[in-house]
Formats: structure tokens, sequence, C-alpha cells
């Protein structure tokens, strides 16, 4: 096989490695965008409409499902986006929109972690326990604090990795 040949070859590899990675760090990502984005725009006015016990039965059986599945998708878009960032050859501007889309997506994370998943195992532990927290719109209302912030992140990174495959 001839030099040019090798190189054509081994770059539609790279260029294959590269679209994979990005696809799985759409559609991974893209789980969690849909997710927060229904809640920004629909779940917060439902939940507000609704009475104590409702919130604290439906939303502790919706946080206790979705921390079991959800971070999955998370991570994988997460490491995803990363090795697109390094296949897409660092320096470029696919690289730097993929890092750009990997700092909305910890932006998400972080807001996650701090703030909507300490609030999560608290209505998760009531609703096993077939409790009502006392201080369940509280804890709602520190929920849906972020999640705006959460779904402006995550729209970002969609976008970044969007603009990055079409530039790629």
């Amino acid at each position: 096989m001839n030099v040019l040949v090798m190189g054509a070859t081994e770059h539609m590899g790279s260029a294959l490695l590269a679209n994979t990675l990005l696809i799985l760090a759409i559609m991974s990502a893209g789980v969690v965008y849909g997710v927060d984005v229904f809640f920004a725009v629909v779940g917060r006015s439902a939940l507000a409409a609704s009475d104590d016990g409702a919130i604290a039965n439906v939303m502790g059986h919706i946080h206790k499902t979705a921390d079991a599945r959800i971070p999955l998708f998370g991570v994988l878009g997460v490491l995803a986006t990363l090795a697109f960032a390094i296949v897409a050859h660092l320096g470029t501007i696919a690289s730097w929109l993929a890092l750009m889309a990997l700092a909305g997506l910890l932006t998400q994370l972080s807001l996650y972690l701090t703030v909507a998943k300490p609030v999560n195992q608290k209505m998760t532990e009531a609703v096993q326990l077939g409790n009502i927290p006392d201080n369940i719109r509280d804890l709602q209302n520190c929920w849906d604090s972020v999640i705006v912030g959460r779904a402006l992140a995550m729209t970002f990174a969609i976008g970044f990795l969007i603009v990055a495959g079409v530039l790629s």
C-alpha cells in the first residue's frame, strides 16, 4: 500500500472516530438536555400549581429513578465530548468548541451536584418512608432555583457540539 493511500485511510479512520464520539456526545448529553429543558419550561410551572403531597410523591419517585439512570448519560456525554476534543486535534476550531461544550456540561453537573442532588436525596428518602416533608415547597423552590441555569448550560453545550460537527 503506498503512503498516499495509507494516509487517506488513517484520515478516514480518525474522522470516523471523531464523528462517532461527536454523535455519542450529542446523543448522551441530549438526554440530560431534554430532561433539564422539560423541567425548566414545563415542570416548574406544573409543580408550582400542585399540592404538597403530589410534589412530594411524584418528585420523590422521579428523583429516585432519574438519579439511578440519568448519570450514565451525563458521564458518557462528558467523556465523549472530552475524547472528541482530543481526537479533533487540540487547537482546532472543532476542539475549542468541544471544550466550550465541556464547560457547559461541567457547569450543569456542578449545579446538579451542589444544589439539585441534595434536594433529590431528601425527596427520595421522604417518599421511601411515606412522608411529606414539612419544607417540601422550600425543597422544590431550591431545586427550581438552578433548573433554568442547568438547562441553559446544556443548551450551550449541545449548541457548541452541533457547531463543532458542522465545522469539522
